[in-house]
């Protein structure tokens, strides 16, 4: 049984189509990087006073937002290599049984397998997967380099019934015009890919290997073994070019512009010698160029093979070194797949021999010694990278670990030698101007990011910090919705919309700091949030929480509450206990200062103990009215908060005694002799006669 029936053929071929639209796609984008821009939030404290009361400033910090920028390794994308590895397979199917019955290609396929897992020490799955996978992407790298040579001829056999005119002087113009376009072009892209000679209008090389390759599918569309072998061969590419895996391409373009340019000196003497008395008749003969009876395509195609090999070692096997590194490379990211970092680590290391400086295999190193916490290795793979492309993202990288490892200077020069017209450098080049203490340059570098993008709102929000900090100026007023530049507008003291009673922040610091910051400036007009709750799930993260609590107490009319809860933080030592120390006594300071109080009611004395919990004159008329035991706790509270002041011994005594605590009221009023005689004179006879009515309670 063979592969026979014509519509597989068009089927086929249509899934060639889309494989060379996608292996196009994925060229234009230039593949996944290996590290990627991770937006990092710091909190800068700012002491300043944020609330005046009774002639007295509550000085404390407030948070500015500042946002700069970590280079992290991305997680590799499995994707493209079962999907090469799908169509590898499907093409070497089509291949095989196109030649052979399917009883004979399963047998073989099943004692390839066979021999393979027999001769494996280990014989897991993740070991038979590399070794698989390996040796099927290999027998696609060889696949494409044959198509490479085939479809050399496919460029300018085209450009010959291209040229077909309607008499002989039209077609010998118009094979000199393209032929003359198209070998210059050609050239052009061999000097520019082979000895860097800078031309920017050449056409690029993986342009001439998709054009060719592409048009020999075209001419040989009905071949189902030729049409198998291309799509086990474009198999290799989707992983090649999804990875970024340089040598692999590069490889590929130059194997493919030799094989063009040795066909491009030899095509003219295959045409000559077999259709120079067609030519002169003017005959059609692109139709039967595969037909030549003299001098056959495949013998040129074979001497296109030997001088290109000649040709790849004459270049210092270039070409092959690349080849066997894009292999390695390979290897390295299936390892990686299969949780075998340490094979991977050889592999990548591997295809360093092979071509040394190839950004994948140090890039890949890389981001494994960055999963493994080795930083000077880390450094060692991306400072190797940078030599052949310097990349913004792997100049922060390096300047990051400088940074870390107290090398402050070696960090800003590294900074300094990328893109400066890039923000995020310009982002970084600030910061470490912070870092060095050196203001004024990390102010300009701020402005400059926001001046390159000044719709980016973490250089909006970077602009409002740096303005605030270091010029002293309140900045502009700043509509946006971002949560940083909200929290750093309120913490220069620029009101903003009021808080959203439904706001519920993630576990992201800009938006925590804009709780903590509206929570200070709005204080009793900022909702009532259910702080313990995030505490339990963002507390960790954010401390700061704890102070919160007690801030959205005292200022929702709730002082007792907020001074106990502030004073257990203070004790459990949760957060900045000396600021909060600050807090607690203005606090205390602010609810003891005399203040004018509405008329007191049945109806609203417990709000008023609460809302005014140390003020005399509403715990003397409030008390009255409320339950015994309510007005035992508001008088005990207001003393425990108040030791040194006589005026709530005698309130407290009063209330000891209603609750039946003789002892507790005669300790209250002996401490109140000590403190002030004359109010312990003036309280004694009411405090007897009271004493006089408790004790008549307890003989029943």
């Amino acid at each position: 049984m063979r592969l026979t029936r014509p519509s597989f053929s068009k089927s086929l071929f249509y899934a060639i189509a889309v494989v060379f639209v996608a292996i196009g796609g994925l060229w234009i984008a230039g593949g996944m990087a290996t590290f990627t821009w991770i937006e990092v939030s710091e909190m800068i404290p700012l002491n300043k006073v944020v609330d005046t009361q009774a002639g007295q400033d509550l000085h404390t910090n407030v948070y500015f937002i500042r946002q700069n920028f970590q280079i992290q390794a991305v997680t590799l994308n499995a994707t493209p290599e079962i999907s090469g590895f799908a169509l590898a397979l499907l093409g070497l199917g089509v291949a095989l049984f196109s030649f052979l019955p399917v009883w004979q290609a399963v047998l073989g396929a099943t004692l390839w397998l066979g021999i393979v897992a027999f001769t494996l020490s280990d014989a897991s799955f993740p070991a038979l997967s590399q070794i698989i996978s390996g040796q099927l992407f290999s027998l696609s790298l060889v696949a494409l380099a044959g198509l490479s040579v085939l479809s050399a001829a496919a460029i300018p056999s085209f450009l010959i019934g291209l040229s077909h005119g309607s008499n002989v002087a039209s077609s010998k113009k118009n094979r000199s015009i393209l032929g003359l376009v198209w070998g210059i072009n050609l050239l052009l892209t061999f000097s520019n890919q082979r000895f860097d000679l800078g031309v920017r209008t050449a056409i690029p090389a993986f342009i001439w290997m998709i054009l060719a390759v592409g048009l020999y599918v075209y001419q040989n569309k009905d071949n189902k073994a030729l049409l198998g072998i291309s799509l086990l061969g474009l198999s290799s590419l989707i992983p090649l070019l999804w990875h970024a895996n340089t040598p692999g391409i590069q490889a590929i373009e130059s194997w493919n512009l030799i094989n063009q340019v040795v066909m491009g000196l030899l095509f003219p003497l295959f045409i000559y010698r077999n259709f120079g008395p067609l030519l002169a008749q003017n005959l059609p003969i692109h139709k039967v160029i595969h037909k030549a009876a003299l001098l056959p395509l495949h013998l040129i195609q074979i001497g296109v093979l030997i001088l290109s090999v000649g040709a790849v070692f004459a270049f210092n096997s270039g070409a092959y070194h690349q080849g066997m590194a894009a292999k390695e490379n390979y290897a390295g990211d299936v390892s990686v797949f299969v949780g075998d970092t340490q094979m991977a680590e050889i592999h990548y290391k591997n295809a360093t021999l092979h071509s040394r400086l190839n950004t994948k295999s140090n890039l890949s190193l890389a981001a494994l010694a960055q999963q493994a916490g080795d930083t000077e290795t880390f450094a060692y793979y991306v400072a190797a990278s940078q030599s052949i492309n310097r990349d913004p993202a792997l100049s922060v990288a390096l300047a990051n670990v400088f940074a870390t490892e107290n090398r402050p200077f070696d960090a800003l020069f590294t900074l300094q030698k990328s893109d400066s017209a890039d923000p995020r450098i310009a982002t970084q080049l600030a910061l470490q101007y912070e870092r060095l203490a050196i203001p004024d340059s990390a102010v300009y570098f701020y402005d400059r990011a926001f001046s390159l993008e000044p719709e980016n709102p973490l250089y909006i929000a970077n602009k409002l910090y740096a303005e605030s900090t270091y010029l002293k100026r309140k900045p502009e007023f700043n509509p946006s919705e971002d949560l940083a530049i909200q929290a750093n507008l309120v913490a220069a003291g620029i009101p903003t919309a009021p808080m959203n009673p439904s706001f519920v922040p993630s576990a992201d610091l800009r938006d925590l700091v804009y709780l903590y910051n509206g929570m200070m400036f709005w204080k009793g007009k900022a909702p009532l949030y259910d702080l313990a709750g995030w505490q339990r799930s963002l507390g960790e993260m954010f401390p700061e929480l704890e102070l919160l609590k007690s801030w959205q107490s005292f200022y929702h009319a709730k002082p007792l509450v907020a001074l106990n809860q502030l004073n257990v933080s203070i004790a459990a030592d949760t957060t900045q206990g000396s600021g909060m120390t600050g807090i607690l006594a203005f606090w205390k300071y602010a609810t003891a200062y005399p203040v004018k109080t509405p008329p007191i009611s049945r109806a609203n004395a417990l709000a008023m103990l609460e809302k005014y919990p140390f003020q005399i004159p509403v715990l003397q008329q409030a008390i009255p009215l409320v339950p015994a035991k309510k007005g035992y706790e508001a008088a005990l509270a207001a003393l425990q908060w108040n030791e040194q002041n006589p005026a709530f011994y005698p309130i407290y005594a009063t209330q000891a005694l209603k609750m039946g605590e003789i002892n507790y009221a005669d300790e209250a009023m002996e401490k109140l002799r000590t403190l002030n005689s004359a109010l312990y004179q003036a309280s004694q006879a009411s405090y007897l006669a009271e004493k006089q009515r408790a004790l008549q309670k307890t003989k029943f």
